[in-house]
């Protein structure tokens, strides 16, 4: 069944982070045998006391949010939630959801995908998709085999969440499927838009994509629930592959019902989800998941020529809705992840 729900950000009063200290955060290495070196895991956990207070992914364009490095954990076991950003983006960059899903009781671990995060992207490897499912699974060895600062994960409640590239993958580890011939289709029919016209500039032949590779299956039975935001790749889809999902899933849209752009529309998707809530987010952009710009971050973009990442739509701020989008995933956690002990 399809839920489908709109709220806007004004309904919404959440718990706020309101110090410093209110999600702990570390770094450790984590193994990954698929990669030429091990990735670094960003890891936001509650916190009890002590560590240093940091402005976690600060610089010329975004504002950064607050933690406390390095802080010991609060005594308990948690959930497991793991974050993935978008094409070109970063881990550090999710903080804003990060930090307060820690500070609901969730420990929250992201690293940065090698070949599609910032300063290190490229059309060439975008399109080696199998590799960030893959990562997902290493973050989770990694809290398998033991966290430090005394984070204790609960491996029995394991989420996956992701935004853009990130939503792919989120659904990815839980077994979604895509196909190459679809994904080639649906760039020819939408040559100059998102990540097609990205592509298309490279001159990436799409056909020396490895076709076992990309449409393989990479479900990790660990994850018990996914939310995708905005999910990369929403024509690719492989309908029987959806089907057999039967895990909660949550996908999100930035934007109104009808109006959110193909490469990223989570209706193909939800209609063929067993068990699915689609979310939109009116007044939104795809950009409105990244972190809150600085007041001059705007631009720097437009000097860069980037992307509008800092641009909003009328009055609406960032702020207003990461706000929303906390309040949405958190419900959805709530029920999915929070209230479920031992896989029940």
């Amino acid at each position: 069944m399809t839920y489908t729900h709109t709220i806007t950000g004004a309904l919404f009063v959440i718990i706020a982070a309101t110090s410093l200290s209110a999600a702990g955060y570390t770094k450790v290495p984590a193994p990954a045998a698929h990669r030429d070196a091990p990735l670094t895991a960003n890891i936001w956990y509650p916190a009890a006391e002590g560590g240093e207070k940091i402005r976690l992914g600060k610089n010329a364009v975004f504002k950064g949010h607050p933690v406390t490095a390095s802080a010991r954990a609060k005594n308990g076991t948690y959930p497991l939630v793991i974050l993935s950003h978008g094409s070109g983006g970063n881990a550090a960059n999710l903080a804003w959801l990060a930090a307060q899903l820690a500070y609901q009781g969730m420990i929250v671990i992201g690293a940065n995908h090698p070949g599609t995060t910032s300063g290190d992207s490229t059309p060439e490897q975008t399109l080696k998709m199998w590799l960030r499912p893959t990562d997902q699974s290493a973050l989770i060895d990694l809290a398998e085999s033991g966290l430090p600062k005394g984070i204790n994960v609960d491996t029995s409640r394991i989420a996956s969440i992701g935004f853009s590239l990130g939503g792919y993958t989120a659904l990815a580890t839980a077994g979604a499927q895509i196909s190459k011939a679809d994904y080639i289709s649906y760039c020819e029919d939408y040559y100059g838009t998102m990540d097609c016209a990205w592509f298309n500039n490279a001159n990436i032949n799409f056909n020396t994509i490895d076709t076992d590779r990309y449409e393989q299956s990479h479900r990790d039975p660990r994850i018990t629930t996914v939310v995708a935001i905005d999910p990369a790749a929403a024509q690719a889809y492989q309908p029987s592959s959806l089907a057999t999902l039967d895990l909660p899933v949550q996908i999100i849209n930035l934007g109104a019902a009808g109006g959110i752009p193909a490469a990223v529309d989570g209706e193909p998707i939800a209609a063929h989800l067993p068990n699915v809530r689609l979310d939109f987010v009116d007044q939104a952009t795809h950009f409105s998941f990244l972190g809150e710009c600085t007041s001059k971050g705007w631009l720097f973009i437009e000097m860069a020529g980037e992307d509008p990442i800092c641009s909003e739509i009328g009055t609406r701020a960032h702020a207003d809705i990461h706000q929303e989008l906390t309040a949405k995933i958190s419900g959805f956690f709530q029920n999915t992840l929070l209230n479920v002990q031992d896989g029940s």
